[in-house]
């Protein structure tokens, strides 16, 4: 068996190809690395394990012109695996995922007992059985770089794992701290794309606000009509979900709706980490999802959106609001409780004309202070019909 070369060498074989591409990468010496192997504003460094990937596919999603690179970690990937089957499906064929494969949680120690599942399960074996078809295992710098220009050319996500050793090359810190990172990184898909995406402020100062968006919404359409308006009219185009007994006629009209991308989901977490990079992107992210999801969020969260300065919508369904039936419901009592634990700005919602000025309200916060909002439809509210 051939002694395999350090993840360096393959990073600086994959700068020479990867000189326009939009890179997230994994944290640690994978992010230095990199950053010593091609420094550019077009890296964003040092995602937290289990979502480097997911905000590699919302960047993707958001900006299908641009070749999008993960730099993710066998670890990374085994954090949540339902990240494969999410990108088979959504088909971002500007998307290539590579897997840094050296058997271990190296950063953290090389002692048995932080050993990757990697050392029993085979993640490119992994990748086809969550419906990847182009997948690929290299030991090789040059047979990275083939795949990385392969990918090029292929309709369809990849996945390279790129097995290595456990040897790191220690060239420094990174020069910013994340949020700095965060404003290089938006500021060049910005003028790459010809768009904007920092809006921090709604009006220049001392002039009048400008009018409020024109609702759609009929007040006697029901919870599910109105939900649907208030976000379309505030100008979300980006929604991720899982199936929510409250919410669940607005995402079916959400999925028929062409002007807003719906994508589903396995895990809440992984969600919010794709609308993270949906908005890195471009997008104007939220996400649907009970406060039970809200909860299996956490990390996703702090990790993510806080440490690099990240909004996103959250609507989340009150479950555990008074009139809950359910066996957990009990539980649902915690949850301003946790958002105000979490320093995420929130608002319970009881009323169906209070929505779109939620909506409105929520996002002119999140485009000044860089951070998630959430919105509590109670649960009386989230059972309105017609």
């Amino acid at each position: 068996m051939p002694t395999l070369l350090k993840r360096f060498d393959f990073l600086a074989a994959l700068a020479g190809v990867a000189r326009d591409d939009l890179v997230v990468t994994n944290l640690a010496n994978t992010a230095t690395e990199w950053h010593a192997a091609r420094p550019s504003h077009a890296n964003l460094y040092a995602v937290g394990m289990g979502l480097v990937t997911s905000y590699a596919l919302g960047v993707a999603l958001a900006r299908p012109e641009q070749s999008v690179i993960a730099l993710d970690g066998d670890g990374g990937i085994f954090f949540d695996t339902s990240i494969l089957g999410t990108i088979a499906a959504a088909g971002a064929a500007n998307l290539t995922v590579v897997v840094f494969d050296n058997g271990g949680y190296v950063s953290t120690g090389r002692l048995p007992d932080v050993a990757s599942l990697a050392a029993r399960v085979d993640i490119a074996t992994l990748a086809r059985a969550y419906g990847l078809a182009h997948v690929h295992t290299v030991e090789q710098p040059e047979a990275l770089v083939a795949c990385v220009r392969e990918a090029r050319e292929t309709a369809a996500p990849t996945l390279v794992v790129v097995k290595v050793n456990a040897e790191q090359a220690f060239v420094g810190p990174l020069p910013m701290d994340l949020k700095e990172n965060k404003y290089q990184f938006v500021r060049h898909v910005e003028q790459a794309a010809g768009i904007r995406i920092l809006k921090p402020s709604a009006k220049e100062h001392g002039a009048r606000p400008a009018a409020d968006p024109a609702s759609h919404a009929d007040a006697q359409a029901g919870f599910a009509h109105t939900l649907h308006a208030a976000l379309k009219d505030n100008g979300i185009d980006f929604v991720i979900g899982l199936p929510c007994s409250g919410f669940s006629g607005a995402q079916s009209l959400l999925m028929q709706d062409r002007e807003i991308r719906y994508l589903p989901v396995a895990h809440e977490g992984t969600g919010v980490g794709i609308c993270a990079g949906a908005w890195l992107g471009g997008k104007r992210p939220a996400a649907l999802i009970e406060n039970f999801g809200l909860f299996a969020s956490v990390y996703h969260l702090l990790r993510g959106h806080f440490s690099h300065g990240i909004p996103t919508l959250l609507m989340t369904e009150y479950r555990g609001d008074t009139g809950d039936q359910e066996f957990f419901a009990e539980t649902g009592e915690v949850t301003p409780d946790l958002l105000r634990a979490m320093r995420v700005n929130h608002r319970v919602i009881a009323d169906a004309a209070q929505l779109m000025p939620a909506v409105r309200d929520a996002w002119r916060w999140m485009d000044a202070c860089l951070r998630p909002f959430a919105i509590l439809p109670t649960f009386e509210l989230t059972r309105l019909k017609r």
